[in-house]
């Protein structure tokens, strides 16, 4: 190996010689620079074998290191690397380093880091990493991480990542990943995640759970909140806004001895999560029941009329109908209330209301049971 090393040392010397200094090389090997053919950072390298690493100018053409690569220009082609690869200027072509790439003016092409790209200037392309691709200014194409990507200001296109997506003001085009979606300023596109958020949501958001201050677009979730200005369309379980009233409830009956519920009230409609138990008609001591309901609310001076339509799922600790699993049962209920309000943050309710109860959710068969609750509202 020390031969080796010795020979490929004495050959570079000798073509040092042959090849002018500080003008444009058709084919550069370097060992570690200053052990190469090029002797100066400014040369530019048409075809480049770094056999540990190499540091010139500009590639204008094809490199090969197999550890890192140092460049104070240009990649204009495509570059292979092991490691590391530094362009201190701009990637024009295809830049694949099984570890990391940093590229400082940007550029356009398709740039590939096994581990991670930093890029700290605008680009056009494809950046792709397994682990996280971080440009600090703008994107104009597409970034695929394994796990996370970064856009400081504006990205046209695309993110795809596993777990999570920033964009540090203007998204247009699509967000996807599983965790979290952010779009800082504004989403003109679609963010698709378990959550997402922007300030200005102009766009689509589809997610369990959607958050913005402003929204003139579309947000389809479990849960949707916007802080300040609704001027679009919120379609979900829950929505929250600055007008809604979050109220706790606290009511027993004949379908439940004891319920806790929430209800997201926003002008006359609300949306309400509920739980009881144990159920009345239950055969076993354990027993809960689940329900979800959507109303409206008709106010008056006086008090308030409320109806509305729920889903309810039951699970007791057995079977409650002899011959087919029937532990698990779900109801469709209709409910007419009124509701006074009592005191500054305190209010009382009566409800009354009819039920379709099915034994089971395999080849069901239902009965009526009708609804008689009662109870607080705190306000």
């Amino acid at each position: 190996m020390r031969k080796l090393c010795l020979l490929i040392s004495i050959l570079l010397l000798f073509c040092n010689l042959a090849f002018p200094q500080g003008k444009q090389l058709p084919v550069n090997l370097s060992l570690v620079y200053p052990v190469s053919i090029n002797q100066s950072l400014e040369d530019d390298v048409n075809f480049n074998l770094g056999i540990i690493g190499s540091e010139f100018n500009n590639l204008k053409g094809f490199g090969l290191n197999t550890v890192f690569s140092v460049l104070d220009g240009n990649v204009d082609g495509v570059q292979l690397n092991g490691i590391y690869s530094e362009t201190r200027k701009k990637l024009n072509g295809i830049q694949l380093t099984a570890g990391v790439n940093s590229l400082t003016e940007g550029g356009h092409g398709i740039i590939f880091g096994g581990v991670g790209n930093l890029i700290f200037d605008d680009f056009n392309g494809i950046q792709s990493a397994l682990i996280g691709n971080l440009c600090f200014e703008n994107t104009n194409g597409v970034q695929i991480a394994g796990l996370y990507n970064l856009t400081a200001k504006d990205i046209n296109l695309a993110q795809l990542s596993l777990a999570g997506n920033i964009t540090g003001k203007e998204m247009k085009g699509l967000q996807f990943a599983i965790l979290f979606n952010l779009a800082g300023g504004l989403n003109k596109g679609l963010q698709t995640s378990f959550f997402n958020m922007t300030l200005r949501q102009h766009g689509v958001q589809i997610g369990i759970a959607n958050v913005s201050e402003f929204n003139k677009g579309l947000q389809l979730g479990i849960i949707n909140l916007v802080d300040k200005k609704q001027d679009g369309l919120s379609l979900g379980l829950f929505y929250t806004g600055s007008k809604t009233k979050v109220q706790l409830l606290l009511s027993g009956g004949n379908f439940a001895y004891g319920t806790l519920g929430v209800r997201f009230k926003t002008n006359n409609i609300y949306t309400m999560f509920d739980l009881g138990t144990p159920i009345t008609f239950s055969t076993t001591e354990k027993s809960v029941m689940f329900t979800y309901r959507v109303g409206y609310s008709f106010d008056f001076n006086f008090l308030n009329l409320n109806a509305d339509a729920g889903f309810s799922h039951l699970s007791s600790e057995s079977d409650q109908t002899r011959g087919k699993p029937s532990k698990n049962q779900f109801a469709f209920s209709f409910r007419l209330g009124l509701e006074k309000q009592i005191l500054k943050r305190l209010g009382i309710f009566v409800n009354g209301g009819v039920s379709r109860v099915y034994d089971s959710y395999s080849k069901g068969e239902f009965f009526k049971k009708f609804i008689l609750e009662g109870g607080i509202i705190l306000l």
